[in-house]
């Protein structure tokens, strides 16, 4: 995996001290997290499977994945890979 870039504010959050509390936490009635995505996230998510998934395909026509640059790097991950398992 390849991070490109780290946006937004990055410098250190101290953390909170101070007395803690001893009254429980309150939880949703049904005792579970929940997340709720919109469908305005859920359309760009989409939208960028489908862009990924295009040039992925085009990559595999083109012959992208057989090139010997391509092939080297596989290996060397593999490699790095079973190193750490031994």
């Amino acid at each position: 995996m390849t991070v490109k870039a780290i946006e937004g504010d990055c410098t250190p959050v101290e953390p909170v001290k101070g007395k803690k509390s001893q009254a429980p936490a309150k939880q949703a009635s049904s005792g579970k997290d929940r997340v709720q995505v919109s469908g305005e996230a859920k359309t760009l998510f989409e939208a960028d499977q489908s862009r990924r998934m295009d040039a992925i395909r085009a990559r595999l026509e083109q012959g992208y994945y057989m090139s010997q640059e391509v092939t080297e790097k596989i290996v060397d991950g593999l490699m790095d890979d079973l190193l750490k398992l031994t």
